[in-house]
């Protein structure tokens, strides 16, 4: 006897979480299904473990069954029973031939590929990205690839990755970036990417720089309660706003940090 049990993927942080916390794991539920261009679900299999097998089923959202027979089978029947497709068992992609909308491909290089609309591969038969509009690339979830141009939501990066719990990360021209927001379609380096360290894997924060202290014109350039600047060597925060004094002319108006 074994189960098999499948979970949405907005559900599955939280699900591989509590597991873990039962001390099961990590990320049981490891198993990426797609629906369309996009990663809708996620599975497992484990074999007889009872304990196991009650926190799984007090997890809300979880679909599970427990019988025996060939385990792969039963997983691909319960990905097939959500409308969605398991992305390691995905047919080849043909170099011929008509290829349904929905269909999941794998191509030469172990690219995966979903099927936007139907079309004729003896038509249409070079490199599946020349044909955005009929087939679409589907990104590896656990995997930091190099920066592709999202087309739409389906494609675009995430805060937050279901299989990770992190943020998508990519890579561009060999430095790493993590997406700061969500449908994220916008080429690293931008506001909407943070650094990442290549040897410790961990943000890269900006060095702030402090400017100089620099006497304002007027109220429109002004400094405001909590600006920063140098001035004789040390680094002043203004302590009001509307500040057009230096910290020598107006020493209550800035204080040494």
């Amino acid at each position: 006897m074994s189960m098999v049990a499948i979970i949405p993927a907005v559900l599955l942080d939280a699900a591989n979480k509590k597991l873990e916390a039962a001390g099961f794991g990590p990320n049981n539920f490891s198993v990426a299904a797609y629906t369309g261009p996009g990663i809708s679900h996620a599975a497992f299999h484990s074999w007889n473990d009872p304990a196991f097998e009650a926190d799984v089923q007090a997890i809300a959202g979880v679909v599970w069954e427990i019988s025996e027979g060939n385990h792969e089978a039963r997983v691909t029947a319960m990905i097939k029973a959500q409308g969605a497709k398991w992305g390691d068992r995905a047919a080849a992609l043909p170099d011929k031939g008509t290829v349904k909308a929905g269909d999941l491909l794998r191509d030469t290089d172990g690219n995966l590929w979903s099927v936007i609309q139907p079309f004729s591969r003896t038509t249409y038969g070079a490199a599946p990205e020349t044909y955005p509009a009929l087939i679409r690339r589907v990104r590896d979830p656990k995997v930091t690839e190099e920066y592709k141009q999202p087309i739409d939501q389906y494609d675009s990066y995430s805060l937050k990755n279901p299989f990770t719990g992190a943020a998508d990360r990519v890579t561009v021209e060999g430095k790493t970036y993590a997406s700061l927001v969500n449908a994220n379609v916008w080429k690293p380096p931008s506001a909407q990417w943070q650094e990442i360290d290549q040897k410790t894997g961990e943000p890269i924060v900006p060095v702030k720089t402090v400017a100089a202290w620099k006497q304002p014109a007027g109220a429109h350039d002004a400094y405001k309660a909590g600006d920063q600047v140098t001035f004789g060597g040390k680094t002043y925060a203004s302590a009001i706003d509307a500040n057009v004094w230096s910290p020598t002319a107006y020493p209550a108006g800035w204080k040494a940090i």
